[in-house]
C-alpha cells in the first residue's frame, strides 16, 4: 500500500481535520527535506531538469518509453498534479500518461486522473526522467512526496 493510499484511507476514518493533517504533513515533509540530496543531488537540481513535452492531449511520448520519473501537469500556468511513471519495463512515462488519453479507466480510478482525461487537451505536461531502472523509480517515488508538499497541487490534494 503506497503514501496516497494511506493518506486517503487515515483522511476518510478521521474527517476533515484529518484530511487538512495530511496536507499538512505533506507540506512539513518537504520543508523539512527541502535540502535534502536525492540520488546525489539536491531538490533544486532535480527541479532544473523539467523537460516540457507540450499538450498532453497530442504529446509525442515515444521517445520516453523507457524513461521514468516525474510528471507535472499544468493548467491555465498553475501546477495542479504532480504524478510518477515508474513501470521502468513497461513503457514508462509513454504508458502512463497515454493511460489519461484513452476512452477507458484504466488509470482514472481516482479523482485526479478523471481530472486528466477531462482536461487532456489543456494540460501542459513537463516530465523529471530520474532514469530508467528499478533505482530510478525509486528516486521518482522519494521526489513525489516532496515535491507535492512544495507545488501542493490541487488535484493531489482530493482529500481536502
Amino acid at each position: 500500500m503506497g503514501f496516497w493510499d494511506v493518506a486517503e484511507k487515515v483522511a476518510k476514518g478521521v474527517g476533515n481535520a484529518g484530511k487538512k493533517a495530511v496536507v499538512q504533513a505533506q507540506e512539513r515533509q518537504y520543508q523539512q527535506n527541502k535540502n535534502a540530496v536525492i540520488g546525489g543531488k539536491a531538490i533544486s537540481q532535480w527541479e532544473g531538469g523539467w523537460q516540457s513535452i507540450g499538450i498532453l492531449s497530442n504529446a509525442n511520448l515515444s521517445p520516453y518509453n523507457k524513461s521514468v520519473g516525474l510528471y507535472r501537469a499544468r493548467l491555465n500556468g498553475r501546477v495542479v498534479y504532480i504524478g510518477r511513471a515508474v513501470e521502468f519495463s513497461n513503457g514508462g512515462f509513454r504508458k502512463r500518461l497515454s493511460d489519461y488519453r484513452r476512452g477507458s479507466d484504466s488509470s482514472r480510478k481516482h479523482g485526479s486522473g478523471q481530472k486528466m482525461n477531462a482536461h487532456n487537451e489543456q494540460l501542459h505536461i513537463d516530465i523529471l526522467v530520474t532514469g530508467d531502472d528499478a533505482t530510478a523509480a525509486e528516486l521518482a517515488k522519494k521526489l513525489e512526496i516532496l515535491l507535492v508538499g512544495k507545488y501542493k497541487p490541487e488535484w493531489n490534494k482530493q482529500l481536502v
